[in-house]
């Protein structure tokens, strides 16, 4: 590419990102544009996807410790610095949260920032303060847990979500939960049962689909790759370790549990009182999940052997609608990169699922490799149910 070119390329990535285009916005597309800035007579596109594979993802890029950026070809100073102020930017805001506290909610007499005091005047005033008497409910935030986490409580999860009422009421299983988790603290058993509502089931719905998955495969790998991949879905912290600490030291097989305590302290700032706590809870649902095991000092796994039947609800679950998708995608999708499963196998699961009826075709024509789904995950669970699908 001379340089001409290499200036129209530049300036066509710029243009497409300020255009919003979604190809700009995949993790290549937005590590190539930052690298433009600090690596000025190179092509980077084949740096960032090295990059992106290396370190699984953009974020797990940006939050690289500076040693291991420099082992990159082709990383120098300038791009180390601007990825680390990049990734300490994305960070700042959360960084600045949890070092000066709870966020103050605004009272129904305090104005919004697109509201005036005359405005917010007019609006009907509520009383906030508690009910003398009235017992405290724990309701966790319903929003994707991209911060810190501190209580995994996925092992509680696994043991409680085969005996799950026959219910979608959200009121009924919380209290099913709170009455059978083994703590002997009301307040610990509200918070456990929050959690786990808020991790199994991201959406706020209690939805069938999981609760006949639970059932089908009671006390199996299967339900417990479920579990971890719903778990992942609501703390997407979770994703990020895997693919920025577990799958770089895949070769070796294990890794210090201190690794894990670095890479949040990179992301968060050192000074977050929370990152110790995040790195202990971290190691336990790898544990939990059977994906790795766990001492005091490291953390030993290997890439798994995958479950066709939690494979099949990850992949009904990632690609929802029914159609016609990349093979390519699916390899490099960041849920199922965080599952371990052994991505040699990916291909042949989907052809078993296809000689299981599940998905409708698998093709590979010259470089073009394509996957058919035809069913929703409901029918999907209910096929493995009924079927006895097994791993």
């Amino acid at each position: 590419m001379d340089k001409q070119d290499k200036s129209g390329h530049r300036q066509r990535l710029r243009d497409r990102f300020l255009a919003g285009e979604a190809s700009s916005r995949t993790d290549e597309a937005v590590l190539e544009l930052l690298l433009t800035y600090a690596i000025p007579q190179r092509d980077v596109q084949p740096l960032a996807k090295q990059l992106v594979q290396r370190f699984g993802g953009l974020a797990g890029v940006l939050a690289a410790p500076v040693e291991e950026l420099c082992k990159v070809n082709g990383i120098k100073e300038n791009a180390t610095v601007l990825i680390r102020l990049v990734g300490c930017a994305a960070t700042h805001g959360d960084e600045r949260q949890a070092t000066a506290g709870p966020a103050v909610t605004p009272t129904p007499d305090t104005p919004t920032l697109f509201e005036s005091p005359a405005t917010c005047a007019t609006r009907p005033s509520r009383d906030t303060r508690p009910t003398p008497g009235k017992k405290r409910v724990f309701r966790p935030l319903n929003r994707k847990g991209t911060g810190l986490f501190s209580i995994p409580a996925l092992e509680e999860a696994i043991s409680l979500l085969p005996r799950l009422p026959d219910t979608d009421d959200l009121e009924a299983v919380k209290e099913f939960l709170r009455k059978n988790l083994h703590y002997s603290s009301e307040h610990t058993r509200q918070y456990y049962a929050a959690h786990i509502i808020k991790r199994m089931f991201p959406r706020g719905i209690i939805d069938p689909e999981m609760r006949q998955f639970a059932q089908a495969f009671e006390g199996q790998q299967e339900l417990r790759d479920v579990c971890y991949y719903r778990f992942c879905t609501a703390e997407t912290l979770m994703q990020d370790i895997v693919l920025g600490v577990a799958i770089p030291a895949i070769g070796v097989g294990k890794f210090r549990r201190e690794r894990i305590r670095n890479f949040l302290e990179g992301r968060f700032g050192l000074a977050n009182k929370n990152i110790k706590k995040c790195a202990i809870a971290a190691a336990q649902v790898l544990e939990a999940a059977r994906l790795a095991s766990v001492n005091r000092q490291a953390v030993s796994m290997s890439y798994r052997d995958i479950k066709l039947p939690s494979f099949a609800f990850v992949l009904h679950s990632e690609y929802p609608e029914p159609g016609m998708y990349d093979v390519g995608k699916l390899e490099t999708n960041r849920a199922v990169r965080a599952m371990l499963w052994n991505p040699s196998q990916i291909v042949s699961a989907l052809y078993e699922l296809r000689n299981f009826g599940i998905i409708s075709k698998v093709s590979e024509i010259d470089n073009i490799r394509q996957f058919t789904t035809k069913w929703p995950l409901r029918k999907v669970v209910e096929h493995l149910a009924a079927q006895g699908v097994k791993g």
